[in-house]
């Protein structure tokens, strides 16, 4: 019976314990999710509260560190040797934050429009918003596009001394416009196509009459896979040559014509730098269509294909502004206007040769045989800019004739 009693004695007190145990452990943790959490640091923090015991004893025993910090006034000797060096640190910290923030403002200064010439606007300011438009990368972009029109140069005259003439080059891409326009393609597959054509011919030089039709579908079938989103079948370039050529001598012509310009189809278009320049000379759409209808003008005549892009696309708009009055007084003053020669890097006496070019093509544009891209451009569509009025005024007259002090 005793040590039953014990037993039941025992379990008794154990149950209270554990109940005592509960209850603290539930009122000390605030949460009941870290509960664990909070008896481990509440088991440290009652180790660590008990150790002063001891550090008084420590205190006591060791006296000898005391005298340790009275050595370690050394150190700090050595450390003073150190002072200087911190000293000059926060010293150049403050100079250097100081002086960029007053340097950095100054070269964006330097770097502004506004100093570089005293009537140039910066076209790209209101474009900063849209991260689309890149617009902070936009000048280095065309730099590096006028850096490839030089590396891959039209020399003039090319086509002397082959049996592919000049009138065979111009009724072969006249013929190409119309086949553009029956793709319904892209604007800039018909520049590439040109483009092709002519560094082609330049380089590999023994193409016959025969195989000059085969040269310029075989282009615009290159041209169409490097610009269109769907380019179409080579089949539809069989039947459009009128089964003259096979499937497969297209696609032995594409791959001479691709190791013969090395796979680099890169040169830039002058409807590139048309845009650019529409937009820095405020153009409306109707300068920058009748800009266009003189730029597809040019591509047909092989006088003009050896001006780079970027010069037959100021001489496009430099024309476009000139014969169409915006304002009745003083409109020579604002044709070619700071702004348009600094991101043209052109000036005006380099432009007017190639305007006075353009004028004569234009000025005989009702009389040639070549007429695919006069009746595009009198459609509805191109606002019908090749029938306007001012394409057959005295103006247009005096500047193919004209010197350059006429305008």
């Amino acid at each position: 019976m005793a040590l039953r009693n014990r037993t039941a004695l025992t379990n008794i007190v154990n149950q209270e314990n554990t109940k005592n145990f509960k209850s603290s452990v539930t009122t000390i943790p605030g949460k009941t999710k870290r509960a664990a959490l909070g008896e481990i640091g509440n088991k440290v923090n009652t180790l660590r509260g008990i150790e002063p015991i001891d550090r008084t004893s420590l205190l006591i025993k060791d006296k000898k560190p005391i005298i340790a910090p009275k050595q370690a006034i050394k150190p700090p000797e050595k450390a003073t040797e150190k002072l200087p060096v911190q000293i000059v640190k926060p010293v150049i910290k403050v100079a250097v934050s100081q002086e960029s923030v007053v340097s950095v403002p100054a070269k964006k200064e330097v770097q502004s429009f506004s100093s570089d010439l005293l009537a140039v606007e910066d076209i790209d300011e209101e474009d900063k918003g849209n991260p689309s438009l890149v617009s902070i990368y936009s000048n280095d972009i065309y730099e590096y596009l006028r850096t490839l029109e030089s590396m891959y140069p039209i020399s003039k005259g090319y086509l002397y001394g082959q049996e592919v003439s000049p009138k065979m080059r111009s009724v072969l891409i006249d013929w190409l416009v119309d086949v553009h326009q029956q793709f319904h393609l892209m604007q800039e597959t018909l520049y590439l196509t040109v483009a092709i054509i002519d560094r082609f011919l330049q380089a590999f030089r023994s193409i016959n009459r025969k195989r000059l039709q085969l040269v310029g579908v075989t282009a615009m079938f290159i041209a169409s896979k490097y610009e269109e989103m769907y380019s179409p079948d080579i089949n539809d370039f069989v039947y459009i040559t009128d089964n003259a050529y096979s499937k497969v001598e297209i696609l032995q012509m594409e791959m001479l014509i691709v190791k013969t310009l090395d796979y680099s189809f890169g040169r830039p278009l002058p409807l590139h730098f048309l845009r650019r320049y529409s937009k820095a000379g405020k153009a409306l759409p109707i300068h920058h269509t009748m800009a266009k209808y003189f730029l597809e003008q040019s591509l047909v005549h092989y006088e003009m294909c050896h001006y780079p892009p970027s010069l037959i696309a100021a001489a496009a708009i430099y024309l476009a502004f000139l014969i169409i009055d915006n304002d009745d007084e003083d409109q020579q003053k604002v044709v070619w206007t700071n702004t348009l020669a600094h991101y043209s890097t052109y000036s005006k006496d380099d432009v007017f040769p190639v305007v006075r070019e353009t004028a004569s093509i234009i000025v005989n544009a009702d009389k040639i045989k070549y007429q695919a891209v006069r009746k595009k451009y009198a459609q509805a569509k191109c606002m019908k800019i090749s029938t306007r009025p001012e394409l057959r005024s005295a103006t247009i007259d005096l500047l193919a004739t004209a010197d350059k002090s006429a305008v």
